[in-house]
C-alpha cells in the first residue's frame, strides 16, 4: 500500500436527444444490446446505460443518457446539457417535423456533437441535401442511420467516442478498471446498466 488515494473512475457522458418517435432508444438498444423492437414504446423518464468501448486494447467507460419521449423533462434536460461531454441529436428522415423540432437543440451544441437522421430504411420525407446544408451552416457532422437494419449505428456512436478521446486531456482516467459501473448516480434518473461491448477503435 502506498497510501495514495484511489482515483475516481471517470466516464464520458453522451446525451441522445431529439423528437418523440425518432428512434433514440432504438439506436441505443441496437448499440448496446444489438436488439430492435418494432413496437414504439415511448420512454417515460430519463435513463442512462453504461457502454464500454475497446480502444487500442483498453476499455473506455461511456455513459449514454436517453431523453424521455414527450420531453416532459425538458426543463431538467436543458440543465442536463451542461453536464454532457457530447450530444447526439436525432431526427426521423421520414418526418419533416422531427427535424424542425430539434433546431433549438442544435444551438446548444457541445464541443463534440453530431446530427443523426435515423430511419434511413423508411420512405424519405426530408431532402438529404437540405439537411447537409443545414448541418454545414452550423458546422455539425451529419450521418444517416437505421436502427432497424443496423446501418451506421455503431459507426455513428464510435465516431463520437473517438472524437471525445481525441479531445481528452488524460484518457487514463476513463479506462474501465472494474466489471461493475463506478459512475455518479446522484442525478435522480433511472439507471439501466449493461457492461458488454464488442466495438473496437484501432
Amino acid at each position: 500500500m502506498d497510501g495514495k488515494p484511489k482515483k475516481k473512475q471517470r466516464h464520458f457522458s453522451i446525451l441522445v436527444t431529439g423528437s418523440s418517435g425518432c428512434g433514440k432508444t432504438s439506436l441505443i438498444n441496437r448499440l448496446i444490446k444489438d436488439t430492435f423492437n418494432k413496437e414504439h414504446v415511448p420512454t417515460q423518464h430519463m435513463s442512462k446505460m453504461k457502454y464500454v468501448a475497446q480502444v487500442n486494447g483498453k476499455r473506455i467507460n461511456v455513459q449514454i443518457s436517453d431523453t424521455d419521449a414527450e420531453r416532459n423533462y425538458e426543463g431538467y434536460s436543458i440543465n442536463y446539457y451542461a453536464t454532457m461531454d457530447a450530444l447526439i441529436i436525432i431526427y426521423d428522415i421520414s418526418n419533416q417535423e422531427s427535424l424542425e423540432n430539434v433546431t433549438d437543440i442544435c444551438e446548444r451544441r457541445k464541443a463534440v456533437y453530431i446530427l443523426v437522421g435515423n430511419k434511413s430504411d423508411m420512405k424519405r420525407e426530408i431532402n438529404k441535401e437540405d439537411v447537409e446544408i443545414f448541418a454545414e451552416k452550423r458546422q455539425m457532422p451529419h450521418i444517416e442511420t437505421s436502427a432497424k437494419l443496423n446501418e451506421n449505428v455503431t459507426e455513428m456512436f464510435m465516431s463520437v467516442i473517438k472524437r471525445l478521446i481525441e479531445n481528452c486531456g488524460n484518457i487514463d482516467d476513463y479506462y474501465d478498471r472494474n466489471s461493475e459501473y463506478d459512475g455518479d448516480d446522484n442525478v435522480p434518473i433511472t439507471s439501466k446498466r449493461n457492461s458488454s461491448c464488442s466495438c473496437v477503435i484501432s
